[in-house]
């Protein structure tokens, strides 16, 4: 939603005024780094020794205690390489740790038990934190990874770049992975199913916005310490989506206070991260943020677009209760508005977007985490949650006159709220999960259960013309080239509390080089009134602690959108679509610090929910399909102050909605992708990293023009789009370049942070969308725009 060149001269500007403002006068100070080493059962470890080494070759050496924790003071602020040993033990390394002054810096470390104790393998901490005994396309993101990712413009969810099988265009903050959409992803806020991490995911108005998945996310980037990610074949204990799991940990809030506001000129950001200064041993981590766009567009003269405004409140507790016992707190308040009025249509080229939008989404999270440690390495997790979305959305239109007669604001005609959408879902919840060794391995085994209460409902005013529309859409007359959507046909309801549950047990046999992971998960859906069972499998060879070869197997299925059952209010007893996956991959590590992962797959769809007739709402559970293909990934970990990614990911997604027109390309099947990125600390004050990414055309339909539609029944001049083949041709090959460069530098008691993001550094198009204008009959292409954001944040830090 940021566009333009319009920033260039600003942001230019803005850095003279930022140099003349603060002259840096660097006060001498020092931090503290506290380390926390655990094995794989969570329990601390003693008797590990610390290196600790700065980037100009300063040493310090430490051991952990019986509570498995070691401290170093005194040390300069900058960046530093940790590295953890013990007998028995890999070598783990956390290779760039940054010491902020007067902070007591934490890290959290695991190390993983070496089959030869006289193996010199190193690995790199954030190899530990992605599921072991799953795919070798697994992965792990780090927080700072997240935070500093070209072309993110500080937002997590345009930060997940270089994983196996991910593509994200940068348009929205979302992705898709091997072919599915953006909302078949299932997204886990520390432990807790919740959909709901994306501003402005817009279900009326522009087919680009319905289709996007969202804007903007709902997280600070320095609230996320770390995201795991997977592109297909996890545990059973995961449910409820297909297209991926990503899995989003929040920071547990650090020992040592500190405190810090954004600048920007859409709005403030203010975090607090340190003890709660109630109880001892409860940490916290608090945001609050408002951004209102609005302001932005106006500035950069792009008036048009709307006055979207985003709120985002987020609070996390962590407390110790003792050696066996934590508890998390989560509070997430996310509301949103976005308004689209008369004069955003005027402001508009032409007059081409005469839509009216007006909506407003409040959303709620509170969630609660106790995790009980008991026996030698048993683990008791449970999550109670309650959430809160009600969101209502109203389309319009406005009818200015063309020129030469320009009508002022008060005088344009309007059809106000001729579609209103009201989506409200009440949800609480407890998920358990237990774990804990055994003869053969490691069992796992828990259940969840949550009561939904929806509240949908969709009303159009009165009859309604529209004038784009598939071949297959309902028309009295066949002959008529635009829609007439009317209250009959349109107007649903669904009003429907249900229970819905899961139970899974998962067992890892080990044998020797293998590891043999068997779970079944059973799930009910009360709205579908149906039960699914679903088995996993998993199996790894390490052939050597240089190499691990993996296969996957297992059924998943997801439960349709609650939109999409609403949408039909004859037929909310949609069943959930299932997937059949496999797979199989290795991973080997070419050196101390390169490694290269490939993977190939393949799914069977089935039951995918069709809608073939815009006009009538009709659903139905009669798609099905294959998706196919392989991905490669060459990383180059981080080691000597830099660190590069190159993916490339090949995929052939077909559906059949098996209504006698055969098989087509899924909508998001990018066939060829290919991404290069790397990141360099150029030393303790500058970062860098870039990311250029290719891919070749998203299907799309083939069209016809008609001119003057209504001239049959008397009405004015207007021009409809007919879409007539179903992704029969494909939109242009895409390709962008992102650079970002970061920056921190102290002055007297505060740190100055900032970066600018330049997103599409060469103007390439970046969309694969073209806007109709039923009064002309053209299509407008957006043109492509070099787009640089950039923050600024001041943080202060105390003992």
């Amino acid at each position: 939603m940021f566009e333009g060149n319009h920033l260039t001269h600003s942001i230019h500007r803005l850095w003279i005024i930022l140099a003349l403002l603060f002259p840096f006068h660097v006060a001498a100070a020092s931090g503290d780094i506290f380390i926390t080493v655990t094995g794989e059962d969570s329990r601390p470890l003693s008797g590990v020794s610390i290196t600790i080494e700065s980037r100009s070759g300063e040493v310090h050496i430490a051991n952990t205690d019986t509570s498995g924790t070691a401290s170093v003071s005194g040390l300069n602020p900058g960046l530093f390489k940790i590295t953890a040993t013990r007998k028995g033990f890999y070598k783990v390394v956390e290779p760039s740790l940054r010491v902020i002054r007067d902070r007591i810096n934490p890290l959290e470390l695991q190390m993983r038990t070496a089959d030869n104790t006289e193996n010199v393998l190193v690995i790199v901490a954030d190899a530990l934190k992605s599921e072991p005994d799953g795919p070798v396309s697994a992965t792990y993101l780090k927080g700072e990874r997240l935070r500093t990712a070209a072309g993110s413009g500080a937002d997590v969810l345009r930060a997940l770049d270089g994983v196996p099988g991910l593509i994200s265009t940068g348009d929205f903050a979302n992705f898709t992975v091997r072919g599915r959409g953006p909302r078949d992803n299932l997204i886990l806020v520390d432990g807790i199913p919740y959909d709901k991490v994306v501003h402005f995911d817009e279900n009326v108005g522009e087919q680009e916005d319905i289709n996007g998945g969202g804007r903007f996310s709902i997280f600070a980037p320095s609230l996320i310490s770390g995201a795991e990610f997977s592109p297909g074949g996890w545990s059973a204990r995961y449910g409820g989506r297909n297209g991926s799991l990503l899995k989003l940990d929040l920071a547990k809030g650090a020992p040592s206070p500190s405190a810090s506001l954004r600048v920007d000129i859409a709005g403030l950001e203010f975090i607090y991260d340190g003890p709660s200064g109630i109880q001892e041993d409860t940490s916290l981590i608090f945001t609050a943020r408002q951004f209102d766009f609005g302001r932005v567009f106006d500035l950069i003269d792009e008036k048009d677009i709307g006055n979207p405004v985003m709120t985002d409140v987020i609070l996390k507790t962590h407390t110790n209760i003792d050696i066996d016992n934590t508890l998390e707190f989560l509070l997430l308040h996310t509301p949103e508005t976005d308004e689209r009025n008369v004069s955003h249509v005027l402001a508009s080229e032409n007059f081409e977007s005469r839509e009216l939008l007006d909506t407003e989404q409040k959303s709620n999270l509170l969630g609660i985490n106790w995790t009980h440690l008991f026996g030698d390495d048993g683990q008791w997790e449970n999550r109670f949650y309650m959430r809160r979305t009600d969101k209502t959305s109203q389309e319009g239109e406005a009818f200015p006159n063309s020129m030469p007669i320009v009508l002022p604001e008060d005088q344009v005609p309007v059809r106000k709220n001729i579609l209103t959408q009201r989506e409200d879902e009440k949800e609480i919840g407890w998920l358990s999960n237990l774990t804990f060794s055994n003869q053969f391995g490691k069992f796992s085994a828990g259940l969840s259960v949550s009561e939904l209460d929806l509240d949908f409902s969709r009303t159009l005013a009165d009859d309604w013309y529209r004038y784009e529309y598939n071949t297959t859409d309902f028309r009295a007359d066949p002959s008529q080239r635009y829609l007439v959507l009317t209250p009959a046909d349109t107007n649903a309801v669904l009003l429907r509390k249900e229970i819905e549950y899961a139970i899974y047990s998962e067992q890892v046999f080990e044998v020797g080089d293998w590891n043999f992971r068997a779970g079944l998960r059973y799930e009910y859906d009360g709205f579908s009134d149906d039960s699914y069972i679903s088995p996993r499998l998993a199996i790894n060879y390490h052939y050597s602690p240089l190499t691990r070869f993996s296969l996957t197997a297992g059924t998943f299925y997801q439960s349709p959108r609650f939109l999409e059952r609403a949408a039909d209010s004859m037929n909310n007893n949609l069943k959930n679509e299932r997937v059949n996956h496999i797979s199989a991959g290795f991973n080997y590590r070419l050196n101390k610090d390169w490694d290269l992962l490939a993977e190939i797959y393949y799914q069977q769809l089935d039951d995918l929910v069709t809608s073939p007739d815009v006009v009538t709402g009709e659903t139905g559970n009669n798609g099905e399909g294959t998706s196919k293909g392989f991905d490669i990934v060459v990383n180059r970990r981080f080691n000597e102050s830099w660190s590069a990614n190159a993916v490339y990911s090949y995929n052939n997604a077909t559906l059949d909605d098996r209504d006698g027109n055969g098989e087509y390309d899924a909508d998001f099947n990018y066939e060829h992708f290919f991404t290069v990125g790397a990141n360099w600390e150029i030393d303790d004050r500058w970062h860098f990293g870039f990311r250029w990414k290719y891919a070749t055309g998203r299907p799309r339909d083939d069209f016809a023009i008609y001119q003057d539609v209504l001239a049959s029944v008397g009405g004015p001049l207007r021009y409809s789009q007919e879409f007539t083949t179903n992704n029969t041709l494909r939109w242009d090959d895409f390709h962008t370049l992102n650079a970002r460069l970061d920056y921190r530098r102290p002055f007297d008691s505060f740190d100055f942070i900032a970066f600018i993001d330049v997103l599409n550094v060469y103007g390439s198009s970046a969309t694969d969308e073209r806007e109709f204008n039923p009064i002309t009959g053209e299509l407008k292409e957006e043109e492509g725009e070099t787009i640089p954001i950039i923050g600024i944040r001041f943080e202060k830090t105390w003992n």
